[in-house]
């Protein structure tokens, strides 16, 4: 009965053995989380700007004005391309975190998935694996638990507290294995009328007015400015905003309207800022984790395209800014990462365990952390 007296330092020990490797870090200031996705956006533009094999190439870029848009966004070097195409990506927030995925400074970011197309890519970033179930763009529902109602689950949270807005009407059914787990709101579709703020109130009902040349595609105008408003209004714990245009341009072979839509992405990123900076429970606590769902062809022939046939498809590029992250800017030789690690670093800002989460889950990325 002596030793009775050392039973709670032998269970602490042990406890202390069994934790998982994201328990260390309790001293991150990382207290929200907004995941945001830019459907097709290439690497060649992230990183160079317009494209000097498209940007002159009527024909192929299917630019209505190519003199307008060079004036627009054409510089003699990448450096230069970029800041024109993305300013306030490359001249505020990449200082304040880290950007991978520039096959020009010997960073790869890449999908595991065999498929590189859209569905396939988004089950990857919101379970942590490649699901070899999921082979079309058809809107079933996700075959796996995903980050989004992990993290409502283990936290706690309401429902209205993890929330997705999205462009396409299938992320519906990507982004949760159990229909309504979070709150939804994608394509076509009217937000849940007692949700609904005097700054949501009128793009609500515009988006119905505002045709595109799609019928599962709003513009992401209106997606941004409901997740924004939503934003201001209920502080979510996690929020997704997944913008689809420059994806869909693409596919329609219009380069010029690609490029609009990045710099409007951009523009989405400068007022998604300020908005974190104006709300105190926001400013110095959030995280952004920044990417694409795949990539698409590298020549003027095949840009408009990405599947297991095309060369690029699988080459995506991961940016994580907020305070927990060391200020790297563009990374430069790193080691390959993995589309299928995004879930796990999402988790671990949250201190949450991602082989909990799932066990085949990749691990978070270092270079976001160390």
């Amino acid at each position: 009965m002596a030793c009775s007296r050392f039973l709670p330092l032998i269970v602490v020990v042990l406890a202390l053995g069994r934790l998982p490797a994201t328990a260390e870090q309790g001293d991150l200031k990382t207290e929200f989380v907004i995941l945001i996705t830019c459907d097709g956006l290439r690497h060649q533009e992230l990183f160079g700007g317009a494209d000097p094999l498209l940007i002159g190439d009527k024909e192929k870029s299917g630019t209505e004005d190519p003199d307008k848009l060079r004036k627009r966004f054409w510089r003699d070097t990448p450096t230069a391309r970029r800041e024109a195409l993305l300013p306030f990506f490359w001249g505020t927030l990449a200082g304040q975190g880290v950007v991978l995925g520039n096959p020009k400074t010997n960073s790869s970011v890449k999908v595991t998935n065999k498929e590189f197309f859209s569905y396939p890519g988004y089950a990857e970033i919101l379970t942590g694996q490649a699901i070899p179930e999921i082979k079309s763009n058809d809107p079933v529902r996700s075959p796996r638990q995903t980050v989004l109602e992990y993290v409502r689950t283990k936290l706690g949270l309401k429902r209205t507290q993890v929330a997705a807005f999205c462009s396409w009407a299938n992320f519906n059914a990507i982004t949760s294995k159990v229909e309504n787990a979070i709150l939804c709101n994608a394509g076509f579709e009217a937000f849940e009328p007692e949700l609904l703020t005097p700054g949501m109130r009128s793009v609500n009902e515009l988006q119905f007015k505002l045709a595109t040349p799609w019928d599962t595609v709003r513009h992401d105008w209106v997606t941004f400015t409901l997740a924004n408003e939503y934003l201001k209004k209920y502080t979510p714990k996690l929020t997704y905003i997944a913008f689809g245009e420059t994806d869909d341009w693409a596919h329609e072979r219009r380069y010029d309207r690609v490029l609009q839509a990045i710099h409007q992405f951009d523009e989405s990123l400068r007022v998604l800022w300020q908005t974190i900076q104006s709300q105190e429970a926001l400013r110095g606590r959030t995280t952004l984790v920044i990417t694409s769902d795949h990539g698409r062809g590298s020549t003027v022939e095949n840009w408009v395209s990405h599947n297991s046939s095309t060369e690029g498809s699988d080459e995506i590029w991961i940016a994580v800014i907020g305070p927990d992250t060391p200020n790297r800017g563009e990374a430069k030789s790193t080691k390959p990462y993995f589309q299928n690690q995004i879930a796990a670093t999402i988790l671990r800002f949250y201190g949450l365990d991602h082989k909990d989460f799932n066990p085949n889950c990749g691990e978070p990325i270092d270079a976001a952390f160390e």
